[in-house]
This record gives structure tokens, sequence and C-alpha cells, in this order.
């Protein structure tokens, strides 16, 4: 689990209260006949708020962005990398993005989401 950060902090550079989470999970093959709890996205999102819950951090449902069976190559019909994108501007509505592994955004678009996000 990772999670980067980005600012959040006052005038004097104190936290100004929990951090706000987001979470993107993707698996890139379709689980056919697989229950909806033995789902790999399912597991990543479980995962993921642990570990958010263990950092103190707020998860808001409409903060969980999902692409399940999408190829990491695939970036134009991927609605939850394309929805987390849109959120980026004109500024996030969260500081932390928690995913499995930075690969689950893209196998390249790992930099340019990083730097879209946080600048």
């Amino acid at each position: 689990m990772s999670g980067r950060v980005g600012g959040s902090r006052g005038v004097l550079g104190l936290a100004l209260g929990p951090l706000l989470a987001a979470i993107y999970v993707r698996k890139s093959t379709d689980q056919v006949g697989v229950s909806d709890e033995q789902r790999s996205v399912t597991r990543q999102i479980e995962h993921a708020r642990q570990y958010a819950a263990q950092h103190g951090w707020l998860v808001g449902e409409e903060c969980i962005y999902v692409d399940d069976g999408i190829s990491g190559a695939e970036f134009v019909k991927r609605p939850g990398f394309l929805r987390l994108m849109n959120a980026l501007k004109p500024r996030p509505p969260f500081q932390v993005l928690i995913m499995s592994e930075e690969s689950r955004l893209g196998r390249e678009a790992i930099e340019t989401s990083y730097a879209c996000a946080f600048r």
C-alpha cells in the first residue's frame, strides 16, 4: 500500500486536521465467476481503507475510484481513472491518494498524475 501526500498545512506549517484520502484501484483482467467479496478491486479497497484508518486519514465514498477489468496501458477508456483526473482540477478534494502500488494508475502515468495533482 502506498500513499502520495500533497500539502495540507496551515500558515504555521501545522496540520489542519485529518487528511482527506482518495483510493484508486484497478485490476487489468476480468474476474468472471468470482464473488464480489473475492474480487481483487474489492480487496484493494478494503486494504486501502485499513491503511487510511491506520494513518488517521478520512476516505469519502465519492473519493473511491475503480477500474475493473481494464489494462494499465489503456487511459481513454478507464472511467475511474478519468474521474480521478477530473477531480484534480481546479484543486483535488483530497490530500492523499492511496493505491496498492503505483502501477495501478498505469505503467507510465504515475509521474504525470502526481505532477498534476500536487502542483
